[in-house]
């Protein structure tokens, strides 16, 4: 992993948030330079304001004639543009993040997405999760703490003690896990069906039925009948799909074939229709 954590950019924020930061960058870029866009050369009707003409003020003077100006606004109005705390000193502490940071630098922390990545996860560590994820599948349900001994038994087995030494703690361990790989509170046999899913390198996390679908163009010879005292005929299923986090695979038609091998028929068609039966 790198030790660097990845920063937040303008595209990561809503809609919404994108807009309220344009808004702030004009209103600081006022009272730096008179000019909401931030130059002469691009100076919109009526600039500069007199409160704000570069060649009549100081650079204190529009700052605090934007804070006023700010103040004067509504509470709800302010609160709504994310202008209702801006004192001079909050000017400062954007023009000092403006040459480094740019727009972002002027961006409300609470609305940045979390920070992605953790330095004290090393290439390691981070092997040694998803080789013990891979294992975990084929086995009974383990907890976080068992999964913690597999990790380090890995890292000290392939890497020696000095690697051992840089696994963070549990809690870390436990974080990083749920990022990754999701909370796994599915079944074992979903959990694995999930894995087997390519999903671009996202981790797919089973809480609903029909989230994951598993297709088997297998013939299968089935058994049907129209009601209970019906006679039975023979067909083959030649095209199933298993929802997943349910414990039947949907037919088409008004049949359904359960996965211990017993065959239902509901009085309601199915809503979604992935199997084919072939008499």
């Amino acid at each position: 992993m790198d030790d660097k954590q990845q920063p937040a950019r303008f595209e990561d924020l809503k809609d919404e948030d994108q807009k309220r930061l344009r808004l702030r960058v004009a209103h600081f870029l006022e009272a730096e330079s008179g000019f909401r866009s931030g130059s002469r050369h691009w100076a919109q009707e009526g600039e500069p304001r007199p409160e704000y003409d570069p060649e009549r003020t100081t650079l204190t003077e529009r700052r605090l004639a934007k804070v006023a100006e700010l103040k004067a606004l509504h509470p709800d109005d302010a609160r709504q543009l994310g202008l209702g705390r801006v004192s001079e000193r909050t000017l400062q502490r954007w023009s000092a993040a403006w040459p480094e940071q740019g727009i972002m630098g002027l961006a409300d922390g609470r609305l940045t997405p979390v920070l992605r990545g953790h330095h004290t996860i090393t290439l390691q560590v981070a092997e040694a999760i998803h080789a013990v994820h891979a294992e975990c599948l084929h086995r009974s349900r383990v907890g976080m703490k068992t999964k913690e001994r597999m990790i380090h038994q890995f890292v000290l087995e392939k890497f020696g003690t000095e690697a051992e030494q840089k696994i963070p703690h549990y809690t870390t361990l436990l974080k990083v896990w749920k990022e990754w790989l999701g909370p796994e509170s599915g079944r074992q046999r979903y959990l694995r069906s999930a894995a087997a899913v390519d999903t671009g390198g996202s981790a797919v996390t089973i809480t609903r039925p029909g989230q994951v679908l598993v297709l088997d163009t297998t013939p299968f010879p089935v058994k049907l009948r129209d009601d209970v005292f019906g006679e039975p005929i023979t067909a083959d299923l030649t095209l199933g799909c298993a929802r997943l986090v349910t414990d039947r695979v949907h037919c088409a038609g008004d049949a359904e074939i359960r996965l211990d091998g017993s065959l239902h028929q509901p009085r309601r068609r199915p809503s979604c229709c992935w199997a084919v039966l072939a008499a």
